[in-house]
C-alpha cells in the first residue's frame, strides 16, 4: 500500500530487533484497526536485525501504510528518535513489537488527544496479557503483584498522571512537543529512556492521561532468566538516570542509593538466591503446564523468591554499571 500524500492523523512508531515472528502478529493487528488506513502510518525501525524482519515488513506493504528504516544496532532510545524524525503526523504512538493492538487502539488514542488538545498532554494506554501469557506465574507476578513490568492495578481511567507514567510502548504524545522540548537520550539502550525523557518534559508541563480503553495485548512470555536479565539491565539504566539528574525525585525513582552496601550483603548469596527462585519457578510452571493449581503456600514462597532474585539482579546491574563508568571496567 503506497503512503498517501495527505498527512496522517497518527504515526505508529515500532522499534524491533530480531523478533520477526512477534512483529508479524503486531503488524497483523494493525491491519484490523477501526481507523481508516489513510489516517495513520506505521514506521518500523529495524535496530540491526539479522532474522526475517525485513521480509515480514515487506509482506505487509500492500496492507498497511508502512515506512521501514534499518539502522545499525543502537538501542531503543535511538530507534524511537529515528521513528520520530521520520514521522509526519501530529500525534506519535510508540508501540512495542511484542504487543498486539486492539482494533480500536489508534482511534481511541486520537479521541483522547482531541479531548486534551494541549501540546503538553500525552496519553497512556492499557496493556493486558493474552490468555496464554497470563497463565505464567511469573507474568502474573510482575504485572499484578509486584508490578515490575506494568503497574496498572491502582490507576483510574481518565486520571491525569505525572511523568513517571510516560511508559514507552503504550504511550502517545504530540510530535511538536517532543521536537520543541526534547527527544530520547540515546545513551539509554534499554530501560528508563521513557521516564528520563518524561522527567525532562515535566519541566515544561508534561501531563499523562490514562485511557483504559486504548488497549493493547502483550503476546510474549518472559521466562525467569529473561526477567533476571531485564532487571539487571534496568538497574544499569536507572544508575545512568540517577547520574544525569541529581534531583531528589529522580534519586527516589531510580532506587540506586546504597546499592553497593546492599550488594556486599547479596553477592555471597546471589547464586543461591537465583537458583532457589529458578527451582520454585520451574515447579510452579510445571504445575500450570499440567493444568494443576498452585497452593497458597507455594505462591507465597514463589513470590518471595521472585522478589529476592529480581531485586538482587537489579542491584547487581546498578553496581556493575557504576564500576564500569567510574573505573572503566565491570566488577
Amino acid at each position: 500500500m503506497a503512503v498517501l500524500n495527505t498527512i496522517p492523523s497518527i504515526s505508529v512508531v515500532l522499534c524491533t530487533y530480531n523478533r520477526a515472528d512477534l512483529l508479524y502478529r503486531a503488524l497483523g493487528a494493525l491491519c484490523g484497526q477501526t481507523l481508516d488506513t489513510h489516517l495513520f502510518e506505521v514506521i518500523i525501525i529495524d535496530d540491526g536485525s539479522t532474522d526475517r524482519t525485513r521480509s515480514i515488513v515487506d509482506s505487509f506493504r500492500d496492507l498497511l501504510p508502512l515506512h521501514y528504516a534499518y539502522q545499525d544496532n543502537s538501542g531503543l532510545a535511538s530507534g524511537k528518535n529515528h521513528g520520530l524524525f521520520l514521522s509526519r503526523s501530529p500525534i506519535i504512538l510508540f508501540l512495542d513489537d511484542d504487543d498486539v493492538a486492539d482494533s480500536k487502539l489508534l482511534e481511541q488514542h486520537l479521541l483522547r488527544h482531541r479531548q486534551y488538545p494541549q501540546l503538553e498532554y500525552a496519553v497512556l494506554g492499557y496493556t493486558d496479557l493474552t490468555e496464554s501469557v497470563a497463565l505464567s506465574p511469573l507474568m502474573h507476578y510482575v504485572t499484578e503483584i509486584d508490578c515490575r513490568l506494568f503497574s496498572y492495578p491502582h490507576l483510574q481511567d481518565g486520571a491525569v498522571l505525572d511523568y513517571t507514567h510516560f511508559w514507552g510502548g503504550r504511550s502517545s504524545c504530540k510530535r511538536m512537543f517532543l521536537l520543541e522540548h526534547g527527544v530520547f537520550n540515546p545513551i539509554f539502550r534499554f530501560g528508563a529512556e521513557d521516564i528520563e525523557l518524561g522527567f525532562r518534559l515535566s519541566k515544561v508541563g508534561l501531563k499523562v492521561v490514562f485511557d483504559r480503553q486504548a488497549i493493547s495485548h502483550m503476546i510474549r512470555v518472559l521466562d525467569f532468566e529473561s526477567f533476571c536479565r531485564r532487571s539487571y539491565l534496568q538497574g544499569q539504566s536507572n544508575w545512568v538516570f540517577s547520574q544525569l539528574h541529581n534531583e531528589p525525585v529522580v534519586q527516589k525513582w531510580s532506587q540506586v542509593n546504597n546499592a553497593e552496601e546492599k550488594w556486599k550483603k547479596l553477592e555471597p548469596i546471589f547464586e543461591r538466591l537465583i537458583k532457589s527462585a529458578r527451582d520454585i519457578d520451574r515447579f510452579a510452571q510445571c504445575r500450570v503446564n499440567n493444568s494443576l493449581t498452585i497452593d497458597e503456600l507455594t505462591k507465597a514462597l514463589l513470590y518471595r523468591a521472585y522478589g529476592a532474585a529480581f531485586t538482587a539482579s537489579f542491584i547487581k546491574g546498578v553496581v556493575n554499571k557504576k564500576h564500569f563508568q567510574l573505573e572503566g571496567q565491570p566488577k
